[in-house]
């Protein structure tokens, strides 16, 4: 029996001499060729943990031209972290300091890499914990139960942030939103209501705090206006079919009901607003087209300014108390492709807008939206430039009006369009303060349009409520409309031009 067991180690240490000459002979024809070995490591900070890290090493070969090498050979190589040869390419974090890690290829001559610095550090290693909105969902408002929110997180150290600890940061997170927590940055849900705290903790280090206002939406009865478009006989003449989808684009804006590529806007909204094609001229009789009112002239306006179009449109509105008027021409002379009036109220409670007029005023003004033709002739495709015109209709200023006032609605960032040319169009944004945001807003000029908010809405609400010359009493069961009085045209009175 024991001369067995003498005759199987012979046989065991033959093989493994000749496993060794094999690969001493491979080894030898490499070292032939390699010259230099260039180790990287994807993260040199380690945070303390019980427990073993991978660490992920890339390692090049390089000859003697500087060239790489064998790039799809599994070149065999030896790790050394210290003066200890390790089996895998692992760290224990339990045990904090620097370690030196290079490889070794493995032949008579040793070939060394260079040496990279590992560092397993504790958590006051961070000087600063930056918790932050994602640039999606970067705003301050939200609504309870709705969309949730997405955080980022960076750990600042002695030479700036940290790479490569997000994994780390993640196993140790602890998110404080109001009197709740999370361990976790993404699809963060909110079901508190009021201004909440929002505070991160990594290893006993805490972030910055930031706010948000938590409210819950408000359902208002629908209000539905019916839109007559008025078409100059001598101009292009849209089909029904557009006038339909014209309105359908607008409901569903309204409604909140757009969806596109980008996450949904945390105050993203169904403003209760509606519309529909007017059936019935303002003498009570049916339309010949629904909807449509051609205007008979001879006359070709070149400009869109002519004081003689703005006359003849101020005496072809239709009654304002009952109809949305929409007209369509040539917006070419003025580089636009829609405007709209904003409204005049009777009570000063909306900013930026005109209030204090008796509600028995008479009509002063062409409250109106204007469409260029171009938007239905198949030279432009802009399918939402009505419901953004509308917007301006029910007293909604542009986004990016200003860094002072903004648009008087709070949870709408205020900012300033870019002005090159090349990203003006972005959903791109930078707000006053610098932070970048998306812009998905009807009232912006970009790409992609999907949401008014919650403030616009309780905006076009108040409105709405004190507006002179808006079709509200249609709204009410079997409301009796007050005569409509056309007064003394003021010519002074502009709307806002969209370039979009």
């Amino acid at each position: 029996m024991k001369k067995i067991h003498i005759l199987h180690s012979f046989w065991v240490l033959l093989l493994f001499n000749s496993c060794m000459t094999d690969r001493e002979s491979e080894n030898s024809f490499y070292l032939n060729q390699i010259n230099r070995i260039q180790l990287i490591s994807s993260k040199t900070i380690f945070f303390t943990e019980n427990l073993q890290e991978d660490l992920n090493l890339t390692v090049s070969f390089f000859d003697r031209d500087n060239r790489p090498f064998l790039n799809n050979i599994d070149v065999p190589y030896v790790i050394y972290l210290g003066d200890s040869v390790i089996k895998k390419p692992k760290l224990d974090l339990a045990r904090p300091g620097k370690y030196n890690l290079r490889v070794m290829f493995p032949t008579r001559e040793h070939t060394f890499s260079n040496e990279v610095e590992l560092e397993v550090v504790t958590g006051d290693y961070i000087s600063e914990l930056v918790l932050d909105f994602s640039t999606e969902t970067r705003n301050e408002f939200t609504l309870a139960n709705k969309e949730p929110y997405d955080f980022t997180l960076r750990a600042i150290g002695p030479n700036g942030e940290i790479p490569g600890v997000a994994d780390q940061m993640l196993r140790n997170l602890n998110l404080k939103v109001g009197n709740t927590n999370a361990t976790r940055l993404t699809n963060v849900v909110i079901d508190q209501l009021g201004l909440l705290e929002v505070q991160a903790s990594v290893f006993g280090v805490n972030s910055n705090i930031l706010k948000i206002n938590s409210r819950e939406d408000i359902s208002y009865p629908i209000k539905e206006f019916q839109v007559v478009f008025h078409v100059f006989s001598n101009i292009y003449s849209p089909t029904t079919a557009q006038f339909e989808n014209e309105i359908n684009n607008a409901n569903l804006a309204f409604g909140g009901g757009v969806r596109t590529s980008f996450r949904r806007n945390l105050n993203a909204v169904d403003t209760g607003f509606r519309f529909k094609l007017a059936d019935k001229n303002p003498d009570g009789s049916l339309m010949e087209t629904k909807g449509v009112n051609r205007i008979i002239t001879d006359q070709v306006f070149q400009d869109a300014e002519d004081d003689e179009l703005y006359i003849l449109k101020f005496n072809s509105m239709w009654d304002p108390n009952q109809y949305i008027n929409v007209f369509i021409e040539d917006l070419s002379s003025i580089d636009a492709l829609g405007y709209a009036f904003l409204p005049f109220l009777t009570e000063p409670i909306v900013g930026g807008l005109v209030g204090n007029f008796p509600p028995e005023t008479e009509l002063f003004y062409p409250i109106s939206i204007t469409l260029d033709k171009k938007l239905f002739d198949g030279q432009v495709n802009l399918k939402d430039a009505l419901s953004h015109e509308i917007g301006h209709y029910l007293g909604l200023r542009h986004t990016f009006q200003d860094c002072q006032t903004g648009d008087y609605c709070e949870d709408t960032p205020s900012h300033v369009r870019p002005s090159n040319p090349s990203i003006a169009w972005s959903n791109n944004r930078m707000n006053c303060s610098n932070a970048p945001f998306i812009s998905t807003n009807f009232m912006d000029y970009v790409i992609t349009w999907d949401n008014f908010t919650f403030d616009q809405k309780e905006r076009m609400v108040k409105v709405y409520e004190n507006a002179l010359f808006m079709p509200k009493d249609f709204n009410a069961p079997d409301a009796r409309l007050k005569p409509f009085m056309r007064g003394q045209l003021d010519p002074s009175i502009k709307p806002i031009i969209c370039n979009f």
